[in-house]
């Protein structure tokens, strides 16, 4: 890919969308694209962090695996979505595991590369420092819902983070598209899959939800969806 294409695109990722075209260029020098398979594990937790990655297309899980075999869903990222950041800033063992749900498309940031490019550019490293706030505070977030919201507070706050960063709006309502299983959902949600399907039935024979496709949530009414987060 070339500089100019990949300055567009990285104007797209959240993590660099506040930098200007000259440290843009100064990313796209020291990038490298890399590609997974669907089902491969692209890093395991534990595992040293030696450069972090940028979606260009497909999805990613990031999962917390239990000794049993058991797994927590941290999050599912898509085209334009960053992980792996924050081994390489700390230079810590990974915090946990990712996996291509698809078949991605990633460019990858070596650590060395990526810290001597920060060192050499304060601004730089302040407007990025910004971006990983902002997700900290989303993690404290999802930590606040799990300790305090009820199953269904839990199912509701899940659906509107989704609606918020993927949804499609059509006139009142909204389109989630998605590719989860119910067992993934019900892990991201902090909840069993029984009871994250007693929920949505729920939700749906209130209004709120449309689910009558398989890979499809569509929001019907966001205002007593938001009366559910409690």
């Amino acid at each position: 890919m070339d500089s100019q294409s990949l300055i567009s695109f990285f104007k797209e990722v959240p993590l660099f969308s506040h930098l200007d075209n000259e440290e843009l260029e100064q990313l796209s020098q020291i990038c490298s694209e890399k590609k997974f398979e669907k089902g491969q594990t692209i890093f395991y937790e534990e595992d040293m962090g030696t450069g972090f990655y940028l979606i260009m297309s497909g999805q990613v899980k990031i999962v917390m695996l239990s000794s049993d075999g058991r797994e927590h869903i941290l999050g599912l990222l898509r085209e334009n979505d960053f992980f792996g950041e924050m081994s390489i800033l700390d230079g810590q063992p990974r915090s946990a595991t990712a996996i291509a749900l698809s078949d991605i498309k990633t460019m990858t940031i070596n650590r060395e590369d990526f810290t001597k490019l920060l060192r050499s550019n304060p601004d730089m490293a302040i407007k990025i420092m910004f971006v990983l706030c902002k997700r900290l505070r989303q993690a404290d977030r999802n930590v606040e819902s799990l300790a305090f919201l009820s199953a269904p507070g839990r199912v509701a706050r899940t659906i509107m983070q989704l609606a918020d960063e993927q949804g499609i709006k059509d006139l009142e309502k909204i389109i989630i598209n998605h590719k989860m299983t119910r067992q993934e959902f019900a892990s991201i949600a902090g909840t069993s899959r029984e009871t994250l399907t007693r929920v949505l039935m729920d939700f749906k024979d209130e209004g709120i939800l449309d689910l009558s496709s398989k890979h499809q949530i569509i929001l019907v009414d966001k205002k007593l969806l938001k009366e559910k987060i409690v």
